[in-house]
Order: C-alpha cells, then structure tokens, then sequence
C-alpha cells in the first residue's frame, strides 16, 4: 500500500527531529508543499507531509466511506517507519484529531496541532453547516458523500477561509480536494472520541481569529483539557497552511520545534 509523503530537502537539517504535517478533510500533502515546505526547506528545516488513506497520491483501499480515523492513525504509524525517526506532529483539523488518537498510545514530549477538531468532536461545526446551509448537509447525507458539503463555493470559503477572500485567490486550492470519509466523520461526531486522560504530550495550539470551522471558544476548550493557551493567528481563517498569514503561523511552528 502506497501512501503519499512529500518531503523537503535543506541543504542541512537544523531540526533534531523532523516536522511531519497531518491535513485536514478533503485536503491532502499538496497543502503543506504550497508554502510550508519550501519556506522551512530555505531555513534548514526537515519536513514531510502525508496523504492520509485515499487522499492526494495515496493508494486506494476501499470505498473511502469505510474508512475510519483508526485507519489514518495507523497511516501515520506507518510513516513514522517510513521515515527512520521519531519526528514532531504537526496536525491541521481532522488531522489534528488524528494526532490526538495516535497520541492516547505513543508518549511524544511534543505535538502541535493546528486548529483541531476538538476531542470532545466536531459537533459545533456540524450545528453550523446545518443551520446555515441545511441543503449542502442534507445531499451529503443523501447520497453519503462529504464532498456535496463544499461542493457550495461560499461555503468552503466560510469553512476553510474567510467570506471576504476572492474566490479566484483560493481556486487553485478548490480544485485539488479530496472526497473524505463518512466512517471518519462518524468517528469525529462522537463514535472514537480523545480520551484526553491518556495523553501526556506537551500540546501547542495555533488557531485562527476568523476561523469558521474551529471557533474561539472551541480552541480554548480544548486548550483547558490540555492545561495550556492557544497561540491566536489575527485575521486568519481555518486553513492555517493556506491563508495569507501562512507566514506568522509557521513562524509559530518553527519557534515550537
């Protein structure tokens, strides 16, 4: 089994341990090479991105629906393998939660996790897509396929970025999204929760002031289960490796490693 895994290439690796970014849904590796590889690439910094199962480049292993955040843990084990060493978790949203699952069964000294799902699961973003836009959800759930969700333009533009960015800006993003998995949604809605007891990780937490998907007052919930302060990005939206303060956020990550 094939799983996609991009990696940068510093003329000297100043980082101990390398980076390894974990997307979100319906995105892939592609998301992390668009400016956080190449700009940590320029600072000596050691990096890799994963597609997670059915996502990106990676092979195929069923009907996406099927899977579930138990297989994308163990996509992660698997490249951690791949990879020869221990490396710092960085997760973006459901691959934010996905970090959270793998870190109830393997001690880190430290993860980063970029406006997750919380562990407690993805209730509140559910609540706004159905209140705000209940015929997207509603085809979804017709015909179980997620990507009827943002199949709304406006919608993934209040998901995943800001209402007032231009579309044209964010098109060339729009065209590379993935299906995602029901069976993975379910996980998030309240079926494979975080058990935050098992997890002894010093967690960072990065958000961003306008995000649509992972409000305030989300993060710092999960803030208070991880005994810790969220790191707010101003003006930024949820996809936290895409938006144009891609910038301060990964000046937030590097400072973290």
């Amino acid at each position: 089994m094939y799983l996609e895994l991009l990696e940068n290439h510093p003329q000297e690796q100043k980082n101990k341990k390398p980076l390894l970014f974990i997307h979100g849904m319906w995105h892939a590796a592609w998301c992390y090479n668009e400016y956080f590889l190449p700009e940590l690439e320029k600072q000596n910094i050691k990096a890799y991105a994963l597609s997670l199962s059915n996502h990106g480049k990676s092979d195929k292993l069923k009907n996406i629906n099927f899977l579930s955040i138990k297989q994308y843990v163990k996509d992660v084990e698997r490249v951690i393998v791949e990879i020869g060493q221990e490396p710092l978790l960085v997760g973006h949203s459901m691959g934010g939660f996905v970090v959270q699952k793998f870190l109830e069964k393997h001690s880190y000294i430290k993860a980063i996790l970029l406006a997750p799902v919380p562990p407690y699961g993805i209730w509140d973003a559910t609540f706004k897509v159905i209140k705000h836009y209940p015929l997207s959800f509603l085809m979804a759930n017709l015909t179980l396929n997620l990507k009827r969700i943002i199949s709304n333009k406006k919608l993934f533009k209040k998901l995943m970025f800001t209402t007032d960015y231009p579309f044209g800006d964010i098109a060339p993003f729009y065209k590379q999204l993935d299906n995602e998995s029901f069976g993975a949604y379910l996980g998030m809605l309240g079926f494979n929760l975080v058990n935050t007891k098992n997890i002894h990780t010093e967690i960072v937490l990065i958000g961003g002031e306008k995000d649509g998907s992972v409000s305030l007052k989300q993060l710092n919930k999960t803030a208070k289960k991880y005994e810790t302060k969220p790191i707010i990005i101003k003006n930024a939206g949820h996809d936290l490796m895409l938006v144009k303060e891609w910038r301060e956020v990964l000046e937030v990550i590097v400072k973290n490693i």
